[in-house]
């Protein structure tokens, strides 16, 4: 399986896992569909029973096994990538970073919209090339030797030797999450080569410099970003914090794995249904990805130097490159206002998209890749 694993390795891997789900030794309080104290007891026992018994773990695999993966060694790290290339001679390339509690695969519903946009009525002289890293210690990437090297501002730096790697001089850059700060670094660290950046309101910082003159939109928006991590932001002050602690019950209890992740595909998103096998697939996707590859532990270690040097965000006027971002009322945070924005970037494209949360590229493919290509169109 892309050369990390043999199929008797993982078939073994498999086989532990249901195991191990069918064996879960459940909490002794039962919350029924009650989200108030987290991941709901129905949520997680009905994708505990799914992963253990209905989950197709073939046809998973096969999808993965179709992508064209490469491979390649940077310094300590083996960045793992994704890399399709568009038939089609005037594309330019475009390296998207995903984020967390996601991996490689949420980007891949993007791939085809972007690489041959003729064939979903868009235009044949915008395609893209496209690259899917791996972010370092996700997945099939490996971890770096020193927690140094998962900072945003190191990913960046790793990301551009791929690009050359790849023999791309000058390209396009987007992501959300961790991949919209490590997008933004990017565009200050390698500004001669990036033509432009297109992010989702991670980039963002969340507090300015004088910020006793911010609009009431504005103060209204920090107050309510203060709100969320006050009552939703838990599992960041413990992933900045102790995540090997945590990590220690998520790498060897499944059950555990997937109401951590689960309850975060569920309220983030834009009102996914995890009652519905469809969703259920893609997040136990992510999640047997997680299991198979054991790093959920090092998934965390971005949190953990989060704000180590030179610090989790840019400095908007450090940016010398077009900047484009993306919005939704559903993204963590909600929509922030564009004059908040406008003070830390010098904005080119401000695009409110009208469905999707924190999951943009799975949840509403469609939505942002018209909206990238929209973008890139105007500095090819």
């Amino acid at each position: 399986m892309t050369g990390i694993a043999t199929p008797s390795e993982v078939a073994e891997k498999i086989a532990d896992l249901r195991a191990r789900l069918r064996a879960t030794r459940w909490p002794s309080y039962d919350a029924g569909d009650d989200r108030s104290l987290g991941a709901s007891s129905d949520d997680v026992r009905r994708l505990v029973q799914y992963w253990a018994n209905e989950f197709d773990f073939a046809a998973w695999r096969q999808r993965i096994d179709a992508l064209p993966h490469e491979f390649l060694t940077i310094d300590d790290v083996s960045v793992h990538l994704v890399h399709v290339r568009s038939p089609h001679p005037q594309a330019v390339p475009v390296i998207i970073t995903h984020g967390w509690p996601s991996t490689f695969l949420e980007i891949v519903p993007l791939i085809e919209r972007l690489t041959q946009p003729e064939r979903f009525g868009g235009r044949a002289e915008d395609a893209c090339h496209l690259v899917i890293p791996s972010l370092p210690g996700f997945g099939f990437s490996s971890p770096p030797s020193a927690l140094g090297g998962y900072t945003g501002a190191a990913i960046a730096d790793l990301w551009a030797r791929v690009m050359t790697w790849l023999g791309y001089e000058r390209f396009f850059a987007s992501g959300g999450d961790i991949g919209a700060r490590v997008t933004s670094w990017l565009g200050v660290r390698h500004a001669q080569r990036v033509l432009a950046i297109h992010v989702s309101s991670n980039a963002l910082r969340v507090a300015l410099p004088g910020e006793a003159a911010a609009t009431p939109d504005e103060q209204a928006y920090l107050d309510a970003r203060n709100q969320w991590a006050a009552m939703e932001g838990g599992y960041m002050h413990v992933q900045q914090t102790k995540p090997l602690s945590l990590a220690y019950g998520l790498s060897d209890s499944p059950a555990g794995l997937i109401a951590w992740l689960g309850e975060k595909w569920s309220s983030w998103s834009d009102k996914l249904n995890l009652a519905s096998p469809e969703v259920m697939d893609v997040i136990l996707g992510h999640a047997t990805l997680y299991w198979i590859t054991n790093t959920i532990a090092t998934s965390f270690l971005p949190y953990f130097v989060y704000d180590w040097p030179p610090g989790a965000r840019v400095e908007g006027p450090q940016v010398k490159v077009p900047v484009g971002f993306y919005l939704s009322a559903a993204e963590i945070g909600g929509i922030p206002p564009e004059s908040f924005a406008r003070r830390q970037f010098e904005i080119s494209r401000w695009s409110v998209l009208p469905r999707g949360g924190h999951f943009m590229a799975t949840e509403e493919p469609e939505l942002l890749a018209d909206d990238l290509l929209a973008f890139v169109r105007a500095f090819r």
